[in-house]
């Protein structure tokens, strides 16, 4: 049965709900407000119910549009994700973030894709993993790469792309340190430099000095990078924590070092998508790339690209 409701009059009434304002929604639509306001009066009509409440510019929903408004908000997002899909078939391209830890891993990859698939319209952003999963979840980017973790989303796929990755606290490369390897009890009076509140990472260490009964950590620092927490680290303002790999640069020449702790902390890479977006090509070769590039192999054929697909950047006429 084809259902009579109109698509654009539920993507109208979502961004009128979720932004709670009818001249917001009619400039991130382009409509003016009457033509908005003529799409939620024909809504209404067909539903024969109040959906909307008008008080002082302020729009707020009925009962029954809170029930309505969670099926719109998915009519929503797969109209974007199914526009997001067909601009991927059309123009081969791929937009890939990752969290700034891993950018170790990722970075070559990239490089490898630049150079074996010109023809991949390639963009990468790096910087804070609950944006990155953010970011994919409003379309911006097709997958991130950031660490396993609950990042409540439901709607999202998860792909492990590495083994655990060791956590290491690491200080200036001339930094004294009164003994190592440092307690728990110890690291909680060093001056830590840190992610911010919903970093991984930060939160793992306050995970483990609350189960030490060593109540909240006090950083000198916040900042929404590692880099620029090895920055900081690298002029003394403090110690911090991140992967091995994120620093081994670092320790190459000699302008940091790790610090030994009492206990080892590990995490894993996962890449995070849409449940679309694993059907692009570019998508299945990226994530495949990532996963040699950390050594991964557990799991690796289920997520290959199939043998018969047309490979990313591979001219149409081409052989598979």
């Amino acid at each position: 049965m084809i259902p009579n409701l109109d698509p654009n009059h539920l993507v109208i009434f979502y961004l009128v709900a979720k932004e709670k304002s009818l001249s917001a929604a009619a400039d991130k639509l382009h409509l003016t407000q009457p033509a908005i306001t003529y799409h939620l009066k024909s809504l209404q009509e067909y539903s024969r119910v109040k959906l909307l409440e008008f008080k002082q510019r302020q729009v707020t929903l009925t009962p029954h549009g809170r029930e309505l408004y969670k099926y719109a908000e998915e009519v929503y997002r797969q109209l974007v994700n199914a526009d997001a899909l067909l601009k991927a078939v059309k123009e081969s391209y791929l937009r890939a973030g990752t969290a700034s830890m891993f950018n170790f891993a990722v970075g070559p990859v990239i490089k490898k894709m630049f150079e074996e698939y010109p023809e991949v319209k390639l963009t990468l952003r790096s910087g804070d993993a609950v944006q990155m999963v953010r970011d994919v979840l409003e379309s911006h980017l097709d997958l991130a790469i950031v660490p396993q973790s609950d990042y409540e989303e439901e709607k999202l796929k998860h792909v492990t792309v590495s083994p655990p990755q060791k956590i290491v606290c690491f200080a200036s490369y001339n930094q004294i340190m009164p003994k190592e390897p440092l307690s728990w009890a110890e690291l909680a009076e060093c001056p830590l430099v840190s992610g911010p509140e919903d970093s991984i990472i930060r939160q793992m260490i306050e995970d483990k000095l609350k189960s030490r009964g060593l109540g909240k950590q006090q950083f000198v620092a916040e900042v929404n990078s590692t880099e620029w927490c090895k920055t900081l680290v690298e002029n003394g303002k403090g110690i911090s924590f991140t992967t091995a790999g994120d620093i081994k640069g670092q320790i190459d020449k000699k302008k940091l070092k790790i610090v030994r702790t009492e206990e080892d902390l590990f995490l894993t890479a996962e890449a995070v998508m849409r449940s679309d977006a694993f059907m692009n090509p570019n998508v299945k070769e990226f994530i495949l790339q990532i996963k040699l590039a950390f050594g991964y192999t557990e799991g690796a054929d289920s997520e290959q690209p199939g043998t018969a697909e047309l490979k990313p950047g591979q001219p149409k006429n081409a052989a598979p």
